[in-house]
């Protein structure tokens, strides 16, 4: 992409009192490694890779709970509560940008797992890692940790259009977690992971689910890709070139279907601010648009649930369904509130805020 914006987000979810459980450390604790450099984001290029012999991850927990026991996925609010923290994601460990992109960023990959259903398979390691990242690229252990942690939240049949999945590192309190198209095919998507963030069992699972989000958005099933401009994704004449042709929103991956959650979302709750935030989005100076990005989420604040959601159309519905999966139904006495209520339309949706909810509260004990 030609920019790649970044913005610091700070979001306090009051949730009610419910009793307390404790939760299985995900990863390593990271707290004591070095303080790692960041420098402005550069499209990835294929690392040197080492291919090693098929290796399964772990197999996932068994649930321990049953659908009577999270009605609604009610219980997904007392789940939460019971990791670290009631802050989600904070300013120090969930700093994301146009997250549903890799590009342009400093990022080392570590190892590239290809995944298999449940399994990890055929780790390619990144030999070219600086030293103080060594641990973090050879504590196999960890990567299943967060892999099997994906898994348990996402169900099999939401997780099979993912072709790999990358564990990387772009520094300390940075970017936590992204997904891309593959570079081989836009139908198929890769999964990438900081673990020198992911420490914090809430800021993760935020996290998770907001990527989720975009998977579940913008897959090949509700956005058709656009093979042209994924072939040359820094043309901006081309994408212009491809949106004309797109009766509905054109996203970078492609034309949105009508009836896709996007489209809807769009047609609903963007149709009067939109014209004016595609504007700030063209602007070039990047202090300038961070202050008109600020000044339009201001004057519409009641209609995003996070600052961050006002960065775009597809930041907004990821954020949103992250609070729709990770909070209680809300009355819908604002904007904001009323595109969380928008994913209540579908059957299919809260049937899946059950099985996440699900797969929360069975890695707390």
């Amino acid at each position: 992409m030609s920019k790649i914006r970044i913005l610091w987000i700070l979001v306090v979810l009051a949730l009610s009192t419910l009793a307390c459980m404790t939760v299985e450390r995900l990863v390593f604790d990271v707290s004591d490694a070095d303080d790692y450099s960041y420098a402005p984001e550069t499209r990835s290029e294929p690392v040197s890779t080492a291919r090693a012999d098929p290796q399964p991850a772990p197999a996932q927990p068994t649930e321990s709970y049953a659908f009577s026991d999270c009605p609604n996925g009610d219980c997904v609010v007392a789940c939460m509560e019971s990791l670290d923290s009631i802050l989600y994601p904070s300013t120090a460990n969930a700093l994301r940008g146009k997250s549903h992109f890799i590009g342009d960023s400093d990022e080392t990959i570590l190892v590239t797992y290809t995944i298999s259903g449940d399994e990890l398979l055929y780790p390619e390691i990144n030999p070219n890692v600086a030293s103080r990242w060594r641990r973090l690229r050879e504590d196999t252990e960890a990567h299943y940790n967060l892999w099997r942690y994906f898994a348990a939240l996402i169900p099999t049949d939401q997780r099979e259009y993912l072709n790999e999945f990358i564990v990387y590192t772009d520094g300390r309190d940075e970017e936590l977690a992204a997904v891309s198209q593959s570079v081989t095919d836009p139908a198929r998507w890769d999964l990438w992971v900081d673990i020198s963030d992911a420490e914090h069992p809430q800021d993760l699972t935020f996290t998770l689910i907001h990527e989720f989000g975009h998977l579940l958005t913008l897959n090949a099933a509700q956005i058709e890709p656009n093979l042209r401009f994924f072939n040359n994704p820094d043309d901006p004449d081309i994408f212009y070139e491809e949106s004309l042709s797109c009766p509905n929103y054109f996203a970078y991956e492609g034309c949105a279907n009508a009836d896709s959650y996007l489209n809807l979302f769009i047609e609903e709750f963007w149709y009067d601010i939109f014209d004016e935030w595609a504007d700030i989005d063209m602007e070039e100076t990047e202090d300038r648009y961070y202050e008109r990005l600020d000044d339009f989420y201001y004057r519409y604040e009641d209609q995003f649930v996070t600052d961050y959601a006002a960065t775009s159309p597809e930041e907004d519905i990821a954020e949103a369904f992250s609070f729709f999966i990770l909070t209680e139904r809300p009355a819908g006495d604002s904007i904001a509130e009323q595109k969380v209520l928008f994913f209540y339309r579908f059957p299919e949706l809260i049937r899946l805020r059950e099985q996440i909810a699900i797969g929360l509260c069975s890695q707390v004990r």
